[in-house]
This record gives C-alpha cells, sequence and structure tokens, in this order.
C-alpha cells in the first residue's frame, strides 16, 4: 500500500504536556490539565500506559518551565498505578523496564515545536508521539508502532472537520496512503473526513522539517504542517481507528471519559449505574 519503511520495534516515546490548559481555567492555575483525573487516574496516565502497552521502554515528557509536576507524578509511577492490563507485573520489573526522562519546552510555540524540543532526548531513533488530551479506549500505538512514518486516523463528523488536521488519500482495506493534509480546514474545503489523531511515528527526519517550519495556525509551528511537507518526499502511511476517542482537554471529553471508564470498572459500574440514572430521573422531574 505505501514505500514506507518497516523499522525495528520502536522503543522511545515523546508525549508533550507543555500546554497552558486555558479551556480550563481557574482550575489549571494550579493544577495541571495532564493531572486532572478522569475516573480513577490522571488523563496523562492513558497515554503513559498505552505506550509502555506498545512496547515503548522510554518516554520523553515535554514540559513547560512551570510544568515539572507532570513529570514527576510519572517518576514515581508503579504497577498499581496502571491499569489492569499491568497486574502480575511488579512495581520494580516495571521501573527497569521503562524509563523516565523531561526536557524543557521554554515558550509555548507550538506542537511541532514541542515535539522539536525533544530532538536531542530522541536522539536519532525512530519514535512514537502520544497526546494526552486524546483518551482511546483501545491501544491505538500499539496499531502502527510498526510502521514509520505514521498516524492515527478517524473518521469524524461533517461539522467537526474544521477541528482537526484532515488528510487526502487513497484508502484499501483501513490503511491511508497519505497524499496531503490540511490544518483545521472548512469542512466544504476538507479533502475527506479522516481526521489526525493524537498518535504517531516518526523517523529523525521528521526534526529537519520542523527545524525549517514557518508559523501557521495561531502563528505556531504546527506538526501537521511538516508532516504536509514530508509527504512531498516521503509517503505517511494512515492506519483508520474505529474505536472510542475522548478529548479529554475540554470539559464535557473529561466529563464523558470519566464515565465511560466509570461503566466499564467491574467494582464500581453498577453503583455508578445507579447514581446516573436516579440524577437522570431527578432532571427529568
Amino acid at each position: 500500500m505505501t514505500d514506507a519503511i518497516r523499522p525495528p520495534q520502536i522503543r522511545v516515546a515523546v508525549i508533550p504536556v507543555a500546554g497552558k490548559g486555558t479551556r480550563w481555567n481557574p482550575i489549571t492555575r494550579s493544577v495541571a490539565k495532564e493531572l486532572l483525573p478522569v475516573w480513577r487516574r490522571t488523563s496523562a496516565s492513558y497515554a503513559f500506559e498505552e505506550a509502555i502497552a506498545a512496547g515503548i521502554e522510554e518516554v520523553i515528557f515535554v514540559v513547560s518551565p512551570d510544568k515539572h509536576g507532570v513529570f514527576e507524578h510519572f517518576l514515581r509511577f508503579d504497577a498499581s498505578d496502571l491499569g489492569a492490563r499491568y497486574q502480575g507485573e511488579s512495581p520494580r520489573h516495571l521501573h527497569e523496564r521503562v524509563k523516565v526522562r523531561a526536557c524543557i519546552q521554554e515558550e509555548a510555540r507550538g506542537l511541532g515545536h514541542a515535539i522539536l524540543c525533544a530532538e536531542n532526548d530522541v536522539a536519532n531513533r525512530p519514535f512514537a508521539v502520544l497526546l494526552p488530551d486524546e483518551v482511546l479506549m483501545e491501544n491505538g500505538l500499539s496499531r502502527i508502532i510498526g510502521i514509520t512514518p505514521s498516524v492515527l486516523l478517524m473518521e469524524v463528523p461533517y461539522a467537526q472537520r474544521s477541528h482537526y488536521g484532515i488528510v487526502a488519500g487513497h484508502e484499501h482495506h483501513g490503511r491511508v496512503t497519505i497524499t496531503d493534509l490540511v490544518e483545521k480546514p472548512d469542512p466544504a474545503l476538507a479533502p475527506s473526513g479522516l481526521a489526525v489523531t493524537g498518535r504517531y511515528t516518526f523517523n529523525p527526519d521528521i526534526f529537519d522539517y520542523l527545524r525549517t517550519q514557518e508559523p501557521g495556525h495561531h502563528g505556531e509551528i504546527q506538526l501537521t504542517d511538516a508532516m504536509r511537507r514530508l509527504t512531498a518526499d516521503h509517503p505517511i502511511s494512515g492506519v483508520i481507528y474505529r474505536g472510542t476517542r475522548h478529548d479529554v482537554g475540554q470539559p464535557m471529553g473529561l466529563l464523558t471519559a470519566s464515565l465511560d471508564f466509570a461503566l466499564k470498572d467491574p467494582e464500581y459500574r453498577d453503583q455508578v449505574r445507579k447514581e446516573v440514572e436516579a440524577l437522570l430521573h431527578t432532571d427529568a422531574r
């Protein structure tokens, strides 16, 4: 379907957590949005857990100078902090297997710039990127971990196409050869209904494109713009994700994600269902 290179298993992932979280003010003036709870864990824990489950052994958090607390939170993780998929893996073994480090994004200049800040720590290796605002109920990274460069894609409704990077390409059995990317287009001008989700894999050459990328949307260095330039030289593979995705970077998404996890928690799901039904019954009167 494409000539994309299939590298050795990717072992390093970048998770950007330097954003200000202004949609969550005033709470994010004192608490990082990545540490807000989604059911029984912090929102960023799901991306971290997804990375480890996909075979990642080194996680690089890109933090702002005032957000070291997110990095410190993950320095202290153990197996009991993660999901049921880690039952049986001891905290000691997990710490030996997974290395956690941080790099600083001194000023907010966009997602592309945040990824560029991790260049020295990535150290000329193929790597993954996970955006913690996007919580996937099934492991999305595992579906693209063996292909670089690649991105996980998701069908979005017509009216929402202006909220995402949208791809053009040729689809075949759930795989897409990407020929173009457009950042937040007018829905009428969007080349498809396939949106870029927050799961990517790259070869180190993406840094060459990011380093020379002109500011785009909102005057920031956009990862989508650099990827668009990359497609002119190398194919990017897209894999369509048909599972459930929650945008926990905004209030309604965090609420629905918490409910989704709560209703799947065998310890609490019956109680949660009763409480929700009682609230709906009260509200309907």
